[in-house]
């Protein structure tokens, strides 16, 4: 009597290296036992975007405050010598606070470093006014419309290429000095259209203060006051809330007497979609947010532990 015994199929391995009885895309109901979905995915909170979003807001803001200051001189709302000589108090008021305000792990001499960033400034006070008759003269042939356009997308590519990290990161100094570059430029742009030398002057002062001067003085004061936690263990400088709220009353106190709509309706209202409504959409998006991870993700490659050797004995220690 012949045995009629099938002999059972070789059990599926999930490995690729292997020849087996079974075809090449055969999977059997254990393939996906081991799917973990959401395992080290992080959702951050409202609080926590919304905190995040006010570096942008306040990028807006002071791109508002240099157009309503333009506008002022433009229309002859303002004395050119009274602006330059509120600003070059605050040059100096900043180059001051900055110097002040200690580095993180830096030991500097404070009399020194006061003296070498007052002395930087008075250097660019004078090559701006050197520079202004020729940039009075930048526009001359060209139009309004072309020159109001022009600084519009400047301006837009400064807000596109803003570094809006409040925590420094060597990775982001590419794009801030485009966006630097972009913001000087309409800047330039803008002041060609004006009639007086002094004007020119003043102008461009500001736009050194706000484009070029106070990211540095903000960044230093951002790590000299700390940061405060919030409730998904996050970190936040302590004085992003109160700067940013200056800077949103400056320019719409600013913007008033030149267009009271964007005083009073666009800018809040830019201000609430960007600080307000956006954090809310992105925090419900996170709903639809799916990581999934598996032994078939790529191995993470974890270096053996750093040995030394002891100069007086030659032994090797762990």
């Amino acid at each position: 009597m012949g045995d009629d015994t099938i002999a059972p199929a070789a059990c599926w391995e999930k490995v690729l290296w292997k020849k087996q009885a079974y075809e090449d895309n055969y999977v059997d109901a254990s393939f996906l036992s081991q799917l973990r979905t959401n395992a080290t995915a992080s959702f951050p909170t409202w609080e926590f975007i919304m905190l995040s979003s006010l570096s942008i807001g306040q990028k807006l803001s002071i791109v508002l405050l240099f157009v309503a200051i333009f506008a002022h001189l433009y229309m002859g709302l303002l004395h050119s010598s009274a602006l330059i000589w509120l600003s070059t108090l605050t040059t100096f008021i900043l180059a001051c606070m900055g110097s002040c305000v200690p580095k993180e792990s830096e030991l500097v001499n404070e009399g020194k470093s006061i003296a070498h960033t007052i002395s930087s400034i008075v250097v660019l006070i004078f090559a701006l006014q050197a520079l202004s008759p020729v940039v009075r003269t930048f526009s001359e042939t060209t139009t309004d419309g072309s020159v109001w356009a022009c600084a519009a997308i400047l301006f837009g590519g400064h807000l596109a290429f803003a570094d809006y990290s409040m925590l420094q990161d060597p990775r982001s100094r590419l794009r801030s000095t485009i966006s630097l570059n972009m913001a000087m430029c309409a800047s330039v742009v803008l002041s060609s259209r004006l009639t007086m030398d002094a004007d020119v002057y003043a102008l461009l002062l500001v736009a050194l203060q706000l484009f070029a001067i106070y990211p540095l003085l903000r960044d230093r004061v951002y790590t000299y006051y700390g940061n405060v936690t919030t409730r998904d263990q996050r970190q936040i400088p302590r004085m992003v809330v109160p700067i940013t709220s200056l800077f949103v009353c400056a320019s719409m106190y600013a913007m008033w007497r030149v267009s009271p709509v964007v005083a009073v309706f666009l800018e809040p209202c830019a201000l609430f979609f960007v600080c307000l409504l956006c954090p809310l959409w992105m925090r419900r998006a996170q709903r639809w947010k799916t990581e999934m991870r598996g032994p078939w993700d790529e191995a993470v490659l974890v270096p053996p532990p750093l040995q030394r050797v002891d100069s007086a004995c030659g032994v090797r220690l762990g």
